[in-house]
Formats: C-alpha cells, sequence, structure tokens
C-alpha cells in the first residue's frame, strides 16, 4: 500500500543523491514525503517540522508504519511534551526545541527540514547552522546529511544554496472546485467572522464530505465554535494548543458530519480524513513593526498558502474550496519569510547561543542591516549579549525560557526583585497576544474593579487570578490561555502548581522589575495642549483608550510593560499606543538612578562652589538637589564661573585673545599667508578650550577650587613675531581716534567685518585709516548699518 504513495516514484533516486550531497525534495501536498522520506534514510534521522501538531501527529503515523511503539523507534520532542528513549530512531522536533537542545542535532545523522517553505526564522537558521556544519567538516569525517522538503518551494534555487541535487515528485490530487464568497475586490475580512462562517458552512453543507475550517487563531476558532449549530455536527477543533489526544478528535471518525475548525497548522503536513470541502478565512496572524515595536494583527493570506489551503479538498476525492473573499481581490503572490517581515531579536539570540553572528551564516535570505542593529540594540539594551555580540548569562536565561526576549527579560529580573509570582501573571497574561478585557469594556467601568485602580499591570495579574468573563469584562478565551501559559511558567521555574489568587499585587517590585530589563520602559508625561503623550527621549507614545492608567490622576511618567503599532498599514498613519503600563512618580526614576546630572543654577559662596543639581530622563527634570558637586556637574560649574567672569577675569580676557590670535594665524596659514602658523588640530572655542583644561587639571569636586590658580588658565601666547604681523595687518581690535572697532575674520569667504564697539563716529572711517587687510573684503558695521569700504584688496 505504501509503494502506491506518488513519492515512492522518487525514491531510487533519493537515496543515491543523499550518498553524495543535500538532497531538495518538492512534492505536492498528499505526496507521502513527510512519512516515508524519513524512512527512507538510515541511522538516527532528526525530522524537523515547524509546528507542534505535525511534530505529534506525524510521529504516531511513522511509529504505527514502522510496527513500533510511538517513543520507542519513533518519537517526537515538543514544547512540554516529548515521547523518546534511548534507542529513538527518528525524532520529529519543533525547530525551537531543536535550537535549545543541541544534543537532538549533534545525535542525528541525517537532518529533514520539513515544510520548509513556511521559513521562520529558526528553520533558516538550523538550514544555516546545518550547511555550516557541513562545510566545516571538510575531511574530518563523513558530513550530516540534509534533506530539505516542501510542497511549494523554489526547489532549485535552495538546492544551489546547499549545493545539493532537487528531486521533484508528482502528487495526487482530485479536482478542487474552487468558489468566492464576497463580491466587488473585498480582501479576507475578520469582521463578523462568526457569522459570516456560519453562513459559508450553510453553502457547504450541500457538498458531499467532511468541512475544514481554517481560521487564524484559537480566539477566533472559540469563537466560531460557539457560534456553529453542533446539534446536527460533529464540531472539532485543531491547533497547537491542543494535546496528543485533543488532536485525535479531529483525525478520527465521527458518527456525524464532522466540522474542523483549525488554524493553519491543518496546511501542510497533516492529512485529515473525509475532508470534502475547505473553507478558507483567507487570513493569517503576522507581526507588524513600527518604530521597533510590533503588534500581532490579521493580515490576508498571500496566494501560495491559500492554494495550499484549497489542496485540503482533494485529497481523496474530487473537492470544493469556498474562499470567503472575492475573486478579483488582489492577494501578495508567496508569504514573505519572517527574515523580512518579522524581529530579528530571536535570530540573533539563537546565534549567538550557537556561538555565531547572522551575517557570518549561509542564511538562504540575508537579513537586513538595519533589522539587526536593532535586534542588537535591544539584546544589549536586556544585557543578553555583549557589544561583540556574544551571549551573557542574561542572555542564557533568556534564550531558554519559552517567551519573547522582552517578556522573559522581565521575568528573569522579577525573581531578583523578590517579585516572580506577580511577574509569572502578568507575562502569562501579556504573552496570550490578544486582549485580556472584552471589546468595548471601558476602563472605567464601575462594574470591572480590575482596572479602576489605574494600572493595567495589576489588572491583568488579577484577571489571570480572579477574572470572570460574566464578571469582569475579561475574555474568557485570553483569561484560560493565560492560565494555561502561567502553569507552564511555574512548572518551569520550580514552582508549586498552587499559584496566588487574589494576594496583592506589589506594583513598585514590578516597576523596578520592568525598568531592570529595560530602562528604555520608562517614559514620562508631555503636555501638549489637552492631550498627553509620553516619551523615553525617542518615539512619543500614547496611552490606548482601553488602559487602566486613564482612571490615574496627575500621571507624570509611567512604566510601558506592552506597546504596540497600530495603523501601520499603508494607507493609514502609524501610531504607537500603550496597552499596558503603570503610573509611576518621578521620584522613582530618579531612584533608579536613569538619566543624567546637570549642571542648573551655580554660585560661589565663601570660596565653595555650590550648585543646584537637576537629574534629567528623557528632557524631564525629574528631581534637582543643592550641593557641592561632583564629577562632571563640579567641572561643569567651575567652568561656568570661569567663563561669565566670577572667577580669573583677567586671565579669561587673557585666553580669548589668545585664542582668537592663534585660530586666525592657522587659518592664514591654510591661505599660505607668511603670517600664519599652522595648527595639528582645530583650534577650540573659549568655552570648549576652558572645559577642556579644568577636565585636565583633574577636577572632582567643588571643593577643588582652592586648588586653582588665575596662571592655571591662561592659554599659551603665539610667537611674538606673528602677533606683531597679526596687529599690524590683522588686528583684533582697531581704534581710528573717536571709534574702536572688534574685527571678526571669515577668511573663507576672503572678509572681514568691522563693528564699532565704542565712540561717536556715524560714517565709516577712511580706508586710509585702517590695516591694510590684505586680499579681504572690508565691512563696517555702524550706527548706519553695514558699509562696504572695499571689495578685495
Amino acid at each position: 500500500m505504501h509503494a502506491e504513495l506518488p513519492i515512492a516514484a522518487i525514491r531510487s533516486a533519493f537515496l543515491d543523491a543523499l550518498g553524495r550531497a543535500p538532497v531538495v525534495v518538492s512534492s505536492p501536498t498528499g505526496s507521502g514525503k513527510s512519512t516515508e522520506v524519513p524512512r527512507w534514510c538510515g541511522g538516527r534521522v532528526l525530522v524537523v517540522e515547524p509546528r507542534r501538531v505535525a511534530c505529534q501527529r506525524l510521529a504516531e503515523r511513522v511509529a504505527e508504519l514502522e510496527a513500533t511503539r510511538l517513543g520507542d523507534g519513533v518519537g517526537y520532542v515538543v514544547r512540554d511534551d516529548r515521547a523518546i528513549g534511548d534507542a529513538t530512531r527518528i525524532v520529529f522536533a519543533t525547530p525551537g526545541v531543536v535550537l535549545r537542545h543541541r544534543a537532538l542535532l549533534d545525535d542525528a545523522g541525517t537532518v529533514v527540514l520539513d515544510e520548509f517553505h513556511e521559513r521562520s526564522l529558526d528553520v533558516d537558521l538550523l538550514l544555516a547552522l546545518v550547511v555550516r556544519g557541513r562545510a566545516d567538516r571538510g575531511a574530518a569525517g563523513p558530513a550530516r546529511r540534509l534533506v530539505v522538503m516542501s510542497a511549494t518551494l523554489e526547489g532549485e534555487r535552495v538546492a544551489r544554496h546547499v549545493g545539493g541535487a532537487h528531486l521533484a515528485a508528482e502528487g495526487r490530487a482530485f479536482p478542487v472546485d474552487v468558489r468566492y464568497l464576497a463580491q466587488g475586490d473585498a480582501l479576507p475580512d475578520p469582521k463578523d467572522l462568526p457569522a459570516r462562517v456560519r453562513s459559508a458552512l450553510d453553502a457547504a453543507l450541500g457538498e458531499p464530505g467532511d468541512v475544514l475550517v481554517f481560521l487564524p487563531g484559537k480566539a477566533e476558532i472559540e469563537a466560531c465554535r460557539r457560534a456553529v449549530d453542533a446539534s446536527s455536527l460533529a464540531v472539532v477543533t485543531l491547533h497547537g494548543g491542543l494535546d496528543l489526544e485533543g488532536q485525535r478528535r479531529a483525525f478520527e471518525p465521527a458518527d456525524r458530519r464532522k466540522v474542523i475548525l483549525a488554524t493553519n497548522v491543518a496546511e501542510t503536513s497533516l492529512t485529515i480524513p473525509g475532508v470534502g470541502v475547505v473553507i478558507d478565512a483567507g487570513l493569517a496572524r503576522q507581526t507588524r513593526y513600527h518604530d521597533g515595536r510590533g503588534s500581532l494583527v490579521l493580515a490576508p493570506i498571500a496566494d501560495d498558502a491559500a492554494a495550499q489551503r484549497a489542496g485540503r479538498a482533494g485529497r481523496t476525492a474530487a473537492g470544493v474550496c469556498l474562499r470567503m473573499w472575492s475573486a478579483s481581490a488582489r492577494l501578495a503572490k508567496t508569504t514573505l519569510p519572517e527574515i523580512h517581515r518579522e524581529s530579528l531579536v530571536p535570530l540573533v539570540l539563537a546565534a549567538a547561543a550557537w556561538g555565531e553572528r547572522p551575517e557570518a551564516l549561509p542564511l538562504l535570505d540575508a537579513p537586513k542591516a538595519y533589522a539587526l542593529d536593532a535586534a542588537r540594540a535591544d539584546l544589549q539594551a536586556w544585557g543578553a549579549i555583549t557589544a561583540g555580540g556574544s551571549l551573557t548569562d542574561g542572555g542564557r536565561a533568556l534564550f531558554a525560557l519559552p517567551l519573547d526576549a522582552p517578556l522573559a527579560r522581565l521575568l528573569v529580573e522579577a525573581e531578583r526583585q523578590g517579585c516572580v509570582d506577580d511577574a509569572i501573571d502578568l507575562v502569562a497574561a501579556l504573552a496570550v497576544g490578544r486582549p485580556m478585557f472584552a471589546a468595548g469594556a471601558a476602563p472605567d467601568d464601575p462594574h470591572d474593579d480590575l482596572r479602576l485602580a489605574g494600572c493595567d499591570a495589576t489588572a491583568l495579574v488579577r484577571a489571570v487570578r480572579v477574572g470572570r468573563a460574566d464578571v469582569h469584562r475579561v475574555s474568557a478565551f485570553a483569561v484560560d490561555e493565560a492560565r494555561r501559559i502561567r502553569a507552564r511558567l511555574r512548572k518551569l521555574r520550580g514552582l508549586s502548581a498552587s499559584a496566588p489568587r487574589d494576594e496583592a499585587v506589589d506594583r513598585e517590585a514590578l516597576a523596578r522589575a520592568a525598568i531592570a530589563a529595560d530602562p528604555r520602559a520608562v517614559h514620562v508625561a508631555r503636555s501638549h495642549g489637552r492631550d498627553v503623550a509620553f516619551s523615553n527621549g525617542g518615539t512619543e507614545l500614547e496611552l490606548a483608550r482601553e488602559s487602566a492608567v486613564q482612571n490615574a490622576r496627575d500621571v507624570e511618567a509611567i512604566v510601558v510593560f506592552e506597546a504596540r503599532a497600530f495603523g501601520a498599514g499603508k494607507a493609514a498613519k502609524a501610531r504607537s499606543l500603550v496597552t499596558c503600563a503603570t503610573a509611576i512618580p518621578l521620584a522613582w526614576i530618579a531612584r533608579a538612578r536613569l538619566g543624567r546630572d546637570r549642571l542648573g543654577a551655580v554660585r560661589l559662596e565663601s570660596g565653595r562652589v555650590l550648585a543646584k543639581v537637576e537629574h534629567v530622563y528623557a528632557k524631564r527634570v525629574v528631581a534637582t538637589r543643592d550641593e557641592v558637586p561632583s564629577g562632571d556637574v563640579a567641572r561643569d560649574a567651575i567652568g561656568a564661573l570661569i567663563l561669565r567672569g566670577t572667577l580669573f577675569r583677567d586671565a579669561l580676557a587673557t585666553t580669548r585673545e589668545r585664542l582668537l590670535l592663534r585660530a586666525l594665524a592657522a587659518k592664514l596659514a591654510e591661505r599660505g599667508h607668511a603670517a600664519g602658523i599652522a595648527s595639528p588640530s582645530p583650534v577650540p572655542a573659549l568655552d570648549a578650550w576652558t572645559a577642556a583644561r579644568v577636565a585636565e587639571l583633574g577636577v572632582e569636586s567643588g571643593d577643588d577650587l582652592a586648588l586653582l590658580s588665575a596662571a592655571d588658565f591662561v592659554a599659551p601666547d603665539i610667537p611674538y613675531e606673528t602677533r606683531a604681523v597679526l596687529e599690524r595687518e590683522f588686528p583684533l581690535v582697531v581704534s581710528v581716534g573717536d571709534a574702536t572697532y572688534e574685527a571678526a575674520y571669515d577668511l573663507d569667504r576672503a572678509q572681514v567685518l568691522l563693528t564699532m564697539v565704542k565712540g561717536s563716529r556715524r560714517d565709516p572711517p577712511p580706508l586710509a585709516y585702517l590695516p591694510r587687510f590684505t586680499g579681504l573684503r572690508v565691512c563696517v558695521d555702524g550706527p548706519r548699518g553695514v558699509a562696504v569700504l572695499r571689495e578685495r584688496g
């Protein structure tokens, strides 16, 4: 029976090619490649499947074909679950698990990357690591064998990249009648999805076979399950959150016509028997980024994904695909690989865990340089990697957690701050990636006591602990999902299964943990008329309308736990909205030592330097103090006293003149004038020279004033001969009896401007009364404005 599978046609060619080089296999869905090819490979085989459900189901099916018990000859390893032993020959695993458990890759003689067209960051990285490993082996011994497979794949391009052979097998598919349910040019749309799915089901029930409905996520599956009349139908669900027993219900026969509500886990790898109709909502969840802030959004799928989904209706007989968009709608041709649409933080972190830098790896598509820079900036801010890109101990802790890096970082810091119970509940709520509170539930609803405290973090923690959909206007799905994540995190951190119920939330400790995790989380309030925005010195954020912080009064600053980009499409102006934050006083920012000290008012009192020191964060003064300054502030204070003439006035006048003459001499030297003196570096302005001199003298405190003298602040003079020439031909001050002028030289424009600073003369002086100013245009600024006495001379 197995020889009848279409993939069997290339078995001989596959085995011959695999002995020499990597093999790329492209064949349509249903050809049998996912179950047969791993069995053809000798020795230990690691099969990397992008999805948890596919790993478990394929392992179960291959174990059946191999006549072995699941977990013996054939097994799987996925997050939170494994069936594997020392003698397991064929192991199915998800890419994230393989990257975190290096032994799975090290023990494998053959690596099979299945459904490679999905192009997740982890799969792209694994391909690069295996290709690099094969190249590094060289003559040291047999290289690990590599197989790359997909139904929709640029086979020749991938084969060239890995230096291998491309084999294509025919599929076995029946015709599928594709119909469109929307008019005009309507794209896939999440609006009224449950009602529209119910209507599509009514149309589908006139066709033979079970019905497979593609939906974008578990929340939509749950909403549609409630909307479907299950009295005459067997309604089952299929998504990555189900255990193996829960998944089986989608594949087993039912006593009634079956409707399977599934995420895109059913797109590839898995064959669900009996499906004759596919209903495709045409939607997928994707991350959109704006100014480094990501948000999961529902977006239309691409043509290649739509074709994959439609094909599920033609596996065993002719079928029907009902698409919930219009025939004239224009979808993208192909789904972009994650490396060109997602944050590269996971890629950079995982590569660092393997001692690599992404740009040094043979990735199929090169990451964008700006995206790598942004990812490294985040990871360095979190202390996860060094400036050179190496993984730190903190980074190793982040990589080990099954969370996005920012949430993992918050959890790690919460353990140091003693608020791990609160942080786990908060992180679990945020990890759901969906709103916890029902749409339309206002943050000041008197019937919703979770958000009245004015803190989103507290509201989310309490929602996870005590939230009820009928009391608190919470999403039942989101709360249940958060509680599952919480249980997983508590187990992972070695905590008891009995989570806190309604204990008080330590809001300040959570804020400290968030600040320690990423100091950029702190944003100060800025008023714009009646509107308030929040800034950390970069892009300003606004509070989302549903944020509980809207209930807080006189908010000075916030700690942001989550902000999302909204309206980041081509036609909409992108906005970054804070969806989870807690209000904090400015004093907490100063206490955390964020920002910097700067000099305010400075005075000299009884021979001591005293200053008002302002602590500034994001251009906002968050605290002030009067003290004898130290460090940079002390140097700034003494420099300010000198520049305003409170200290060493005569020395300052002498230095000002000498610096002006030296700068003039340097400019003349550039023009080849005999009076010029070449300068190895630009001559500093008076304020820069003074600051450098204060630092050079080793000032560390305002009390160091007693160690300074006027002689310390007199700049070296230029040579006597040069000074004499300059005073004669290019003086800084010109006196003509009844008026005194200061000369300002602009040698780039070949001009001198004389500005009267003393005297009663109303008309410009005659040229004969002035120095020669050889080669310069001579201008005079007097009571009657600027007059040009000579163009050039």
